[in-house]
């Protein structure tokens, strides 16, 4: 059986400092700089799997490397640790899937010596597993396990690198719908397992963040939109729901599949593609201008304020059909509203009970009593 981790990955800044734009070298901590691969386990060269995606440094860090003064603040929400998740597309339409956690870390004193920057200062770095699994749940769980271990005071009980080694060449990958695999990182208990291949495909996100952000008519015309193969652009200030609302659209559509340009998440230094002329679906930090962007004919959905706007109109879906299909989808996403007024009891096992009541005129002269 092939494992489940393909790579654990470390990204951040390299010996050579660009500029997303390309310039070399150190122009303060107002810049954003180009993330490089700094390691990873299996090396390059002792593994069987494809060498890892070269553009992976940068989706894994859209917003690039950033330099601070200071690291992490428990009075300070801004410099925690980030937990989510990407997806990347390969050219024959297969997707890889990645965890990561992107904190601030200390300057190593070689780079801060060589550009002359300040000392004590900090920059991104992110940590990754990669999988050929859309196993999002475990992903994550297996990777923040190891980050509590790299940054506990107490330390692991073997080296760190050890126990990712362990980790990534020997946790298999379940047979379909047979079993669960069971895997421990120091003193946590992990599993993982693959549904059948039968039946409906798997999912491992939840769909509720895309039924939450968008009010039942915005879910229609989204869906619309995609189904025309328009295209589309995601806005969210949260990675995750950017990638997890990606993902849910990708399989409500189901049997159909998209099979265009898919970026769930877009790093920011490539804005531009955003203007290609051909269907797309990406997501894009809230916090990224495009105002310098003719945005002719992409249906932007604001998943942060429930807002689809777009220059070519989405055209509705006739009556009685229309009707219908949000009615159908309002009980799957509020069925407690729904049935509000229905009786808990229905009326059928009443009248059973009380065959008079389906004769008896309610008026003045009646003589049941309501108690």
């Amino acid at each position: 059986m092939s494992p489940i981790f393909e790579y654990f990955v470390v990204c951040g800044i390299g010996p050579e400092i660009r500029s997303i734009d390309g310039t070399k070298g150190y122009h303060g901590p107002g810049w954003m700089y180009l993330p490089s691969l700094l390691d990873q386990y299996p090396p390059s060269t002792h593994t069987l799997y494809p060498p890892a995606p070269p553009q992976l440094p940068t989706c894994v860090l859209p917003a690039g490397v950033v330099f601070y003064s200071s690291g992490f603040d428990p009075n300070d929400p801004s410099t925690f640790p980030r937990s989510y998740p990407i997806v990347l597309t390969e050219g024959d339409g297969s997707k890889i899937y990645v965890s990561c956690i992107s904190f601030r870390d200390p300057v190593c004193e070689d780079i801060l010596e060589a550009y002359r920057i300040q000392g004590n200062s900090y920059a991104d770095k992110c940590i990754c597993l990669v999988s050929r699994s859309p196993s999002f749940s475990v992903l994550r769980s297996a990777l923040e396990e190891l980050f509590v271990l790299c940054f506990s005071p107490t330390g692991s009980s073997k080296p760190l690198w050890d126990i990712i080694a362990h980790m990534v060449s020997n946790v298999p990958l379940p047979n379909p719908g047979k079993e669960r695999v069971l895997f421990a990182i120091e003193n946590r208990l992990l599993s993982v397992e693959a549904p059948p291949n039968y039946g409906l495909p798997h999912v491992d996100i939840s769909f509720q963040p895309l039924v939450q952000c968008l009010d039942v008519d915005n879910f229609i015309r989204l869906f619309t939109a995609v189904l025309l193969e328009r295209r589309i652009l995601l806005r969210a200030n949260k990675y995750s729901l950017l990638t997890l609302a990606s993902e849910a659209i990708c399989h409500l559509i189901y049997p159909f599949r998209w099979q265009h340009v898919y970026i769930p998440l877009l790093f920011y230094s490539g804005v531009d593609y955003i203007d290609a002329p051909t269907p797309y679906m990406m997501g894009l930090h809230s916090g990224v201008d495009t105002t310098g962007l003719t945005m002719d004919g992409v249906v932007v959905v604001d998943l942060e304020y429930n807002r689809i706007t777009t220059s070519e109109e989405i055209p509705p879906i006739p009556e009685p059909e229309f009707s219908f299909l949000r009615g159908e989808i309002t009980k799957l996403i509020h069925p407690n509203v729904i049935g509000i007024d229905e009786m808990k009891t229905g009326i059928y096992s009443v009248s059973e009970h009380f065959p008079k009541l389906r004769a008896k005129q309610w008026g003045e002269e009646h003589n049941l009593q309501l108690r």
